[in-house]
């Protein structure tokens, strides 16, 4: 199984073996090995080495979820034998990682001070990548369209607002009351990649009052250079509210770099998920930060009460 593995991201047999402490004829016998049990090539040569076959890559996926379980469940027996420690994986998406996964890591490091957590924030993407590689062990995403959704384990949470931000002394929003939306579109904006799911969602309600979305004068994918360039320019942005809660002052009024601008734009993002590979049996550590993870997240969408992992 390591073999496959190695095959699939050295493309070299030398390499592959190398990788495994073996050498190069005891690699070529075991792919020979590896063929004869399942009846097929699993991989052929080319100029620069070996591209696995469509089995070859079938078994390899396969593979390294098989692998990652067996050192889940060593990390599991560990964890059992020294009480709850051990080490946790977890990717978020931008708003849930700020609303939910931040408060619940505070709370696990009070309670788990031997738990380590590693944290990706990054998009959904990546993330459902990442987890089907088996490089976390769940994530707070939503499920991409071009991903098999019988990869993974999905638990709904919610829907993550959105809101639209200026920086605080933008000469055309000193006023609190509501924003026109026409107003809104003679102004620059800082807009996701086309595509991006936030900015899908953005164009849906502009074009939900009948206006045409506004284009982007610069297209930024980091959450945080959009907020360092709003503060910066008189460029508005959209971002997840939790975010922006956080900048502006938050929820007890005080004046932060950013506002918030009132309009009738109704913007939610799809609805985000912890997700989890198929079949797969968090650890211990995990189950406990997952826990606390929904718990938080529960309340903040309004679930408390329900089942959700």
């Amino acid at each position: 199984m390591r073999l496959l593995v190695e095959l699939g991201r050295q493309k070299k047999v030398t390499s592959a073996a190398s990788s495994l402490g073996i050498a190069q004829p005891a690699a070529s016998r075991l792919i020979a090995e590896i063929e004869d049990i399942v009846d097929a090539e699993i991989c052929v040569r080319t100029g620069r080495g070996v591209e696995l076959t469509e089995i070859g890559t079938f078994l390899a996926d396969r593979c390294i979820r098989i692998l990652q379980e067996v050192s889940d469940t060593g990390l599991a027996i560990d964890q059992q034998k020294k009480g709850v420690s051990g080490h946790v994986r977890i990717g978020s998406v931008t708003g849930p990682a700020v609303e939910n996964v931040i408060p619940a890591l505070n709370s696990i490091r009070e309670k788990y001070p031997d738990i380590s957590i590693f944290v990706e924030v990054g998009p959904s993407t990546n993330l459902a990548g990442m987890l089907a590689a088996g490089s976390l062990d769940f994530a707070l995403s939503r499920l991409p369209a071009k991903l098999a959704s019988a990869t993974f384990d999905e638990q709904p949470i919610g829907r993550e607002p959105v809101c639209i931000i200026a920086r605080s002394g933008h000469p055309d929003f000193k006023n609190a009351g509501d924003t026109a939306l026409q107003a809104l579109l003679k102004q620059d904006w800082l807009l996701p990649p086309e595509g991006a799911p936030l900015r899908a969602s953005l164009e849906d309600a502009f074009r939900e009052h009948g206006l045409t979305p506004p284009a982007a004068s610069v297209t930024v994918s980091s959450f945080l250079f959009t907020l360092i360039m709003v503060q910066s320019s008189n460029a508005l942005a959209p971002i997840a509210k939790s975010v922006a809660d956080s900048f502006a002052g938050g929820k007890k009024g005080a004046n932060g770099p950013i506002k918030i601008l009132n309009t009738d734009l109704k913007v939610h993002l799809h609805t985000y998920s912890l997700l989890t590979r198929t079949g797969q049996k968090l650890t211990p550590a995990a189950q406990l930060v997952a826990d606390e993870v929904v718990r938080w997240a529960s309340d903040s969408s309004g679930l408390r009460g329900q089942n959700l992992f």
